[in-house]
């Protein structure tokens, strides 16, 4: 083996939000959901996968995720280079050829370099950015303003922001959204990501969509607490998406009973890596390898091989795709 519906909708560039149905194949744009941080594939040479990367695209729309986003954190982004990320960005719009919302990964060392992103997301059809916070780690409140105002800008899209510093809390978000009219999405990190999601909802008046990170693992709780969806991996988007779905029907308990089935999966994930992700992509026929460039170790033994066998066979009768 080598190294191996939404619940509210927003239309894009809008600030009300309108409730529409819409088929699959014509999904209206949704800034609230399982927006799914896509896994970048790689061949065994270590060049980008192009054609793994757009079938990827298609899975996940087809999985009915509500949202897309490349490259960010798990997608190996500090490993892609400038002209690939331009490049391979452009396929994941085409791809996607409007059935669920792109979100457009535009953070970079500098100012000057996301500002440059940004300008080429919205010139290649994207329908919103994500920024993660500058390269150097900054967190002084006045470096992080500059960087995320210098981003927006040069777009008229909306924007996601991950906490990716401790200068992100959530104060400084509910600040930052009064200095950005199109900061519309707080993807929140860390330990007390749930109690955030409620500072964000009583205090931010929902200024501010609070998404969530951690592999979803709290995704129900969240929920409960009325975050605006999660951010996480690709191999198990259409389970993700049916626990949102159904919850917001109002089928919260066949939601909570998905949801036990899922967190088999998040914990292998704490174990393995997001390795676990490109695993089940390969296994579901979207990737060709496992490979990774931030790491040449493959993660998993033969025993949380043995754990994933386990776990799709109870999962797979929820499979969209």
């Amino acid at each position: 083996m080598s190294n191996l519906s939404s619940r509210r909708a927003f239309l894009s560039g809008s600030a009300a939000g309108i409730a529409l149905a819409a088929a699959p194949a014509a999904r209206a744009k949704s800034w609230e959901g399982i927006f799914v941080i896509m896994q970048t594939p790689f061949l065994e040479t270590l060049e980008i996968d192009e054609e793994s990367l757009r079938k990827e695209t298609d899975f996940l729309c087809r999985c009915g995720a509500h949202g897309i986003v490349w490259p960010a954190g798990a997608g190996e982004t500090n490993s892609i280079w400038h002209r690939e990320r331009l490049r391979y960005s452009e396929a994941v719009v085409k791809e996607a050829r409007g059935r669920t919302t792109v979100l457009i990964g535009v953070h970079g060392a500098n100012k000057f370099e996301a500002m440059e992103y940004a300008r080429h997301a919205e010139k290649i059809g994207a329908d919103g950015l994500h920024a993660l916070g500058p390269g150097d780690g900054s967190s002084d409140p006045d470096i992080l303003t500059d960087y995320f105002q210098a981003i927006a800008s040069v777009s008229r899209l909306p924007l996601s922001i991950q906490v990716s510093t401790p200068g992100m809390t959530p104060h400084f978000l509910m600040g930052l959204a009064d200095k950005i009219p199109s900061f519309r999405i707080a993807k929140l990190e860390g330990s007390r990501t749930p109690h955030e999601v409620t500072l964000l909802v009583r205090q931010g008046k929902r200024r501010l969509i609070p998404s969530t990170g951690g592999g979803a693992l709290n995704l129900f709780n969240e929920m409960e607490r009325n975050s605006g969806g999660t951010m996480a991996g690709a191999g198990l988007a259409d389970i993700q998406a049916e626990i949102w779905d159904q919850y917001h029907a109002g089928k919260k308990k066949e939601a909570r009973e998905l949801f036990t089935k899922f967190l088999l999966a998040g914990v292998l994930e704490r174990q393995t890596g997001f390795v676990l992700q490109k695993e089940i992509l390969r296994r579901r026929g979207i990737f060709k390898t496992v490979t990774m460039r931030s790491t040449r170790r493959f993660s998993m033994d033969e025993g949380d091989l043995r754990e994933l066998d386990a776990i799709m066979e109870i999962l797979r009768p929820h499979f969209r795709a």
